[in-house]
């Protein structure tokens, strides 16, 4: 037998012990995404839950949700609540995760639990948390300002601050998990690429810009995904603190469809479209970040 017939030979071996170790992956995505997801669809085209016989009505339930002002407004919402908290919560832990990488021994893995501790707490826990202090009688912040003679704040009722109140407590929770992604992407990148630099005269922001900002760009785009599938979806949140007023200004599109499938506002079939079109914006939005940050493996790193 010669070279080509072993290699080929050993590459069918491969793929047959490939295609054998992801089998059960597949196996349980097909029952649990697949299958709900084509169901979901073909749902979506009908009229289920309407009142009337179910029968086809092709686009008409996407048509009703897009024309439902409410539901718009949501989708408004969410996008720049899911921006400003992206932003934010990114820019907070890469800067601090470059004080942990500065807290040494046991302070630094007292640190590092600390932190990470909110992670591990529900939304509706920290809701709760959080409404103690915000509470327009008798919260934290304005019995303080009441010693100061202030005016109590709205907080989960005025136009401005309600926003904040949901901002906050998400960033909150999500802080810790994430400076520690960005604490390891730091705590990896290779030090002789740092000793080159200041053997060449770099500085701080030169090294910032050329070094660790390209070593980290996969830890920037996993922050950036994880934190835009997540929050587009929020609702625990915005529930607990402000159910979505004042006027639908707090309101997301899971928590409207929460409200409408327990009003009976909309059919399950409106539902079903509406909860299908937010998956379609976070893929869409997903795919521009994968677009506009392509991965690169470290061994094709140009430095």
């Amino acid at each position: 037998m010669n070279v080509n017939a072993i290699k080929k030979k050993r590459k069918h071996k491969d793929n047959a012990s490939a295609l054998l170790m992801i089998l059960p992956a597949l196996l349980l995505l097909t029952i649990f995404v697949f299958i709900p997801l084509i169901m979901a669809i073909f749902r979506s085209l009908y009229n289920f839950g309407s009142g009337e016989p179910s029968s086809f009505i092709g686009f008409s339930n996407y048509i009703k949700i897009l024309k439902n002002s409410v539901f718009i407004q949501s989708l408004k919402n969410v996008l720049v609540l899911t921006a400003v908290i992206t932003i934010v919560e990114v820019v907070l832990a890469f800067l601090f995760a470059h004080v942990l990488v500065r807290i040494k021994g046991k302070y630094g893995i007292f640190v590092r639990t600390i932190i990470y501790l909110p992670y591990l707490i529900s939304g509706i826990v920290v809701s709760v948390i959080f409404t103690l202090m915000t509470t327009y009688n008798g919260g934290i912040i304005n019995s303080i300002l009441a010693i100061f003679d202030k005016n109590p704040i709205a907080f989960n009722n005025d136009v401005f601050w309600s926003p904040l109140s949901i901002i906050i407590p998400t960033i909150w929770i999500g802080f810790g998990y994430n400076t520690l992604v960005m604490y390891s992407g730091l705590i990896n990148v290779p030090k002789d690429y740092y000793e080159a630099a200041q053997i060449d005269g770099a500085g701080f922001w030169a090294s910032m810009f050329h070094i660790t900002l390209p070593c980290m760009k996969n830890y920037f785009i996993l922050l950036i995904v994880t934190l835009v599938v997540a929050n587009l979806q929020m609702y625990e949140i915005p529930m607990m603190m402000t159910n979505g007023q004042p006027a639908n200004r707090t309101m997301t599109p899971v928590l409207y469809l929460m409200h409408s499938r327990s009003n009976g506002n909309i059919s399950d079939s409106e539902i079903t479209a509406a909860a299908l079109l937010i998956m379609i914006i976070i893929l869409i939005i997903n795919s521009a970040v994968f677009s506009l940050f392509k991965t690169k493996k470290k061994d094709s790193w140009e430095m």
